[in-house]
């Protein structure tokens, strides 16, 4: 649309900063435990590719734990500060409470139990016997501790030492401190077989240039938890944080970023992706449409969906974005004269536009239906609607819910409004008795209303967001790699559901 529908929060939100009055901090995960940004020690090894491990180039540390960790920080309001040592001593140090915690790829075992608390499970990991290319002699297990020619190496302390244990004779199993050199000891034939992540498999396969390969079926299911000192108030506060990560879908991205997406041959991700060199993006916002885009009221920064979105794209495609505010009534006029490298604020998809700009392809899809007030009862469909005359439409000047409904419902009975505000108190008040709303926002403006109001009947209109560019601009042809790209790997389906589940606007 720009606007399909837009929330009753914009009309809130004018109203209230008008009136000068100061809305409470609008968080997006306000049932989560709040640490008050205490730190929190965490025992790390920095061993264990894609979970931590040094980036070549930079020389940080980077992993899929990393991010996990940062994602539960913000969550939880805590400063993780990272304190390398071993892995044979790292449980045990937790244990001590030398650290807060301890992260690195730790599978729960009943016998860690003793030392240190778990908490719930981030990733589950089924695992594997990793072997070389050309291995024919065995396909399972079972085959495996039948032939006495072979032997086993495993990691000292890890769950492939443990699920093995009792099923390989001892002096067939060769036990190694580090992970490197079991690999190579694999490679060059010193053992016959390593246990494996399967999740990791594709890593350890292309970092040896296909040199090993895994066989059979899973030898064990391993589940990863983070350990803390026994009985510290940390676990319940960071169980609730895994179960948020979880139920939105943060942790899928975070396993197709870190199993797939990351090319441990070329120690980068994105490889395929193009280039943007760093450039400066300049990009045209209104920040007057949450949950996109919008001015946190605590802080005064502008926050959203759509800021999340281009954040994200900018680090896959290498640009800088530098946002510059105008209204909407001429943003895409504006684009289209290349006073802006592009334009985003909810804008619509739509042919009438295509003349004046050239759009990115869809980030998200909205469909529309008929917001009513919550008792009505003389109709359930935009057909039954047109049909009876004595009803009238509200809708927005300019959005979708204007074009879509053109030519469809008579003129006559089209009421168009210049802010969305005035057009849902003209539905709760009875002077229009239906609007175009967006289904996905459709949860905001029931609760906000006090569930004054209701969706009706089938969808009236699909509705895609895009990216506006200047006619010819090269930049689309980059932004559309990288929209495939968020889409693939379930980074937009995160990052729906913290915008329009987990955020809960102030009230």
């Amino acid at each position: 649309m720009k606007r399909s529908g837009l929330f009753l929060l914009v009309g809130l939100l004018l109203t209230l900063v008008l009136s000068g009055t100061v809305l409470a901090a609008e968080p997006v995960y306000p049932d989560l435990p709040d640490l008050g940004g205490q730190e929190v020690v965490i025992a790390v090894e920095n061993l264990y590719p894609p979970f931590q491990f040094e980036d070549a180039a930079s020389s940080t540390a980077i992993g899929y734990e990393y991010d996990f960790i940062a994602e539960l920080a913000k969550r939880l309001n805590f400063t993780p500060v990272y304190q390398n040592t071993s892995f044979d001593v790292l449980i045990s140090a937790v244990g001590e409470a030398q650290y807060d915690a301890g992260i690195t790829g730790i599978s729960i075992r009943e016998e860690r139990k003793s030392i240190v608390d778990f908490s719930d499970p981030y990733i589950n990991l089924d695992q594997y016997l990793l072997v070389r290319k050309d291995e024919d002699r065995f396909g399972t297990l079972d085959e495996f501790v039948a032939n006495a020619d072979l032997k086993l190496g495993v990691q000292e302390g890890t769950s492939g030492f443990f699920v093995t244990e009792g099923v390989v004779p001892e002096d067939r199993r060769v036990v190694y401190k580090e992970f490197g050199a079991l690999v190579q000891a694999l490679i060059v034939g010193d053992i016959d077989a390593l246990p494996a992540d399967a999740s990791a498999a594709a890593g350890f396969i292309s970092t040896t240039a296909d040199a090993v390969k895994l066989t059979g079926d899973p030898i064990s299911k391993d589940e990863f938890g983070i350990v803390f000192p026994k009985g510290s108030e940390l676990v319940s506060a960071f169980n609730a944080g895994i179960a948020s990560v979880k139920a939105d879908g943060f942790l899928d991205y975070l396993y197709h970023k870190w199993f797939f997406d990351y090319k441990s041959d070329a120690d980068t991700f994105y490889p395929d992706l193009p280039d943007l060199g760093g450039q400066e993006v300049v990009i045209a916002v209104e920040n007057l449409y949450p949950p996109f885009q919008f001015e946190d009221a605590a802080s005064s920064t502008a926050i959203g969906y759509e800021y999340d979105f281009i954040a994200e794209l900018a680090k896959r495609l290498n640009f800088t974005p530098v946002y510059q505010n105008t209204s909407f009534d001429v943003l895409i006029s504006a684009v289209g004269e290349a006073q802006y490298d592009a334009g985003i604020t909810g804008i619509s998809i739509r042919e009438e536009r295509k003349s004046i700009v050239d759009f990115s392809d869809p980030y998200i899809n909205l469909d529309q239906y008929l917001l009513v007030r919550k008792d009505e009862d003389r109709f359930g469909t935009l057909d039954e609607f047109v049909a009876n005359a004595d009803l009238k439409l509200g809708v927005q000047e300019g959005t979708s819910g204007f074009f879509v409904t053109e030519g469809v419902v008579p003129e006559d009975r089209r009421v168009v409004y210049k802010e969305f505000g005035a057009l849902v108190q003209a539905l709760i008040v009875g002077d229009i008795d239906a609007l175009p709303a967006d289904a996905s926002a459709a949860a905001g403006f029931i609760s906000t209303t006090a569930d004054a109001v209701k969706l009706t009947g089938d969808p009236i209109s699909k509705d895609e967001f895009g990216i506006v560019f200047p006619k010819g601009s090269e930049l689309v042809s980059a932004f559309n790699a990288g929209i495939t790209s968020v889409k693939a790997d379930g980074f937009l389906d995160y990052l729906y559901h913290k915008w329009f589940f987990d955020y809960a606007p102030a009230a």
